[in-house]
């Protein structure tokens, strides 16, 4: 939940008692159910909602009377009724009519339930000050925050000692009357206790901390100030002066954290920065965690290590109240981190996070048991196992490759993905699981040198596999237009589409395909060969090519609409004469047949219409289902790969005369 200027509250004021007036006081009353409005509007005026889990801390006055339902860490929170802050009800009415009577910020917190914070400000000496005409503002913590107070801070409450005790007291006191209207995200508000600041945070979860301690119940007005309700005590301790680069070289639990930092430049940053931060940062025990062998690599490579660093660092302060559900939250540097929680706590990354943390002058800091390592800081096989695609990682071990994808490279991997896998044949995936020659091939044909991420790709691009035998050939093609997004280019290779791009670690790149990929080592024409109807086709491409060999580059992947000789039959006696006794106007019809680059179906998309270069003109493709429409042709069997192309066998035949350019 990131921080916000203006809370993002649905709700409306108490006084609304229509279900017009809810709409009208907030336009996005659409989200808030009708039953909710009505249930509200039966309360009668002056009553606003208050939303609790019991068994929990969560509990917010919201000063609201209309309320959107929500989950809170997986639960539902209650939604119950009291009256708004200067109400209380009256016999024999509705609602809450009565109008309480201005008392001071002492006064008004007892009558809130925080009765035992107020005795130690009698005990102190400071309750005699705030008796007077202010204004002041009191964040006050209740009397429940009491119940489970850490022996040390209970001591330093109960010794008696006024130097320990004031400046707990002090750090709760502000001058002037501070409302929520002046709240805002990292608002740092000066205390009494001379030289120290609390610092507010507003987030778009509807949340309001204090020092990432819970704001329960808000503006509550007194005669001579505003007290806020609190969920747990402000300790200064807590609070330091520091900045966060200090605090980490300072903590004797980051030494291989603050030796990073400071390897990469990121300390230096931390105390150049105005901005608020919040650091989460690993023990030395967390990087033990970590395979030596793959931190030593990490450590050594600079932006690895740079971006395993930034995913550490936010560039807000993050408090753990204001998580309330998965939402991922942007990091120092790309990377995003994922937050979640449930009754028991917080987590990040699916690991717990420890509610202890540390304020520093310029942000806060949590520490956490994991570090949390980014793609770019992991091998290929890391990714392979995050990416819980299995059946080509248990090929890539069974071949004996598992260490060259751990601590070689650079590489890059088109995975299948595990749909892919189990829809090839089932003797196919038997034998790559019990021919270690046949998976080692096969995972080859999959990899290639260096690191291939898409915008460094070309269409007709050929690239040599890890077999060292096979090239891989690349195709670009258009998709649609996406909402918000625009024209997006797409990638293929060997005919089978990327699914998922550019998931880069330390030693290479991922792409996840959505087929498998063998070898092809027949052309187009030995393909045809070995079927008895294309051959009328056959004999008119080996005769024009014979006669001008520099007509058709074959050199290049080539696209190839395949007329079955039944096709030819249906164009009529003298058409086909004609094609076969006029050496150019064969030629043109071979040509007009054949496409400059890798045509594959799944790159032409449904209710669009693409114009495709032929070698002799334009050729006019639409897709229906999964058959391609070309010229009016349709594709009786599509997508055979060759070695110079991908071949799409076509019901008629693609006449020069009746070509749309022509």
């Amino acid at each position: 939940m990131l921080p916000t200027l203006v809370m993002l509250v649905a709700c409306v004021a108490a006084a609304a008692d229509t279900t017009a007036a809810a709409a009208a006081a907030w336009p996005g009353h659409t989200d808030i159910p009708w039953w909710n409005i009505r249930l509200a509007q039966e309360q009668g005026p002056n009553v606003c909602v208050v939303e609790e889990i019991p068994g929990t801390k969560h509990r917010i006055w919201t000063e609201c009377k209309y309320w959107n339902s929500r989950e809170v860490c997986s639960s539902k929170p209650i939604i119950r009724y009291e009256c708004c802050e200067g109400f209380q009800r009256m016999p024999g009415t509705r609602g809450c009519t009565g109008v309480k009577p201005l008392v001071s910020v002492l006064d008004t917190a007892r009558s809130l339930g925080a009765g035992i914070f107020v005795k130690y400000l009698e005990k102190s000496g400071l309750a005699r000050e705030l008796m007077t005409d202010g204004p002041f503002t009191l964040f006050v913590p209740s009397d429940d925050v009491f119940k489970d107070l850490p022996r040390e801070q209970r001591s330093r409450l109960d010794s008696g000692n006024a130097d320990l005790l004031k400046p707990i007291l002090k750090y709760h006191i502000a001058d002037g009357r501070l409302t929520s209207s002046q709240f805002r995200a990292d608002l740092l508000v000066p205390t009494q206790y001379s030289g120290r600041n609390l610092r507010i945070n507003k987030y778009s979860s509807r949340i309001e901390t204090v020092n990432c301690v819970l704001l329960h119940r808000k503006d509550q007005e007194a005669n001579n100030g505003v007290v806020h309700i609190i969920g747990g005590l402000l300790d200064p301790s807590f609070a330091m002066q520091r900045d966060l680069a200090e605090l980490i070289v300072q903590d004797g639990r980051f030494q291989q954290l603050s030796q990073a930092m400071d390897k990469e430049g990121l300390m230096a940053k931390l105390r150049a920065t105005n901005e608020p931060l919040t650091v989460l940062a690993p023990s030395d025990d967390a990087f033990t965690k970590i395979r030596p062998s793959r931190l030593s690599r990490i450590l050594n490579d600079k932006q690895a290590l740079k971006e395993l660093l930034e995913n550490h660092v936010l560039p807000h302060v993050m408090c753990i109240p204001a998580i309330i559900g998965e939402h991922k939250v942007r990091s120092y540097g790309t990377n995003r981190v994922a937050f979640d929680c449930d009754r028991k706590s917080v987590k990040i990354e699916n690991n717990r996070i420890h509610a202890d943390f540390t304020m520093g002058s310029n942000g806060v800091i949590y520490l956490i048991n994991d570090v949390l390592v980014p793609n770019r800081a992991k091998s290929l096989i890391q990714l392979l196992e995050e990416e819980k695609m299995s059946s080509f990682l248990q090929l890539v071990q069974y071949a004996g490759l598992e260490d060259a994808f751990e601590n070689f490279g650079d590489y890059t991997v088109f995975v299948p993905s595990e749909a892919a896998m189990f829809s090839l044949p089932t003797e196919v995936l038997k034998s790559l699981r019990s021919n270690r020659e046949k998976a080692r091939k096969f995972v080859l044909f999959h990899a290639t040198q260096g690191r291939l991420k898409i915008d460094k790709m070309n269409n007709n691009q050929v690239i040599m596999s890890l077999n060292e035998e096979n090239p891989l050939r690349i195709q670009l093609y258009r998709t649609g237009v996406i909402t918000n997004v625009g024209p997006r280019i797409m990638a293929a290779v060997e005919g089978a589409s990327l699914r998922k791009v550019d998931l880069e670690g330390i030693n290479g790149v991922i792409h996840i395909i959505n087929k498998a990929l063998f070898p092809v080592n027949n052309t187009a024409g030995e393909l045809l060969q070995l079927n008895g109807t294309y051959k009328i086709f056959l004999r008119a491409m080996e005769k024009v090519t014979s006669e001008n060999p520099q007509l058709i580059d074959f050199t290049r992947p080539k696209t190839f609409f395949v007329p079955t000789d039944e096709a030819f039959k249906n164009i009529g006696e003298a058409q086909r004469q004609r094609l076969l006794s006029d050496p150019t106007y064969m030629a043109k019809t071979v040509r007009n047949h054949i496409c400059e680059s890798m045509m594959i179906t799944e790159s032409i998309q449904t209710e669009l219409q693409y114009e495709i270069p032929s070698l002799l003109n334009s050729l006019t493709v639409l897709r229906e289902d999964e058959n391609l429409k070309v010229n009016g042709a349709t594709s009786v069997e599509s997508d055979i790969l060759t070695s110079n192309g991908v071949v799409h066998i076509i019901d008629k035949v693609l006449l020069p005369d009746y070509n749309i350019n022509v």
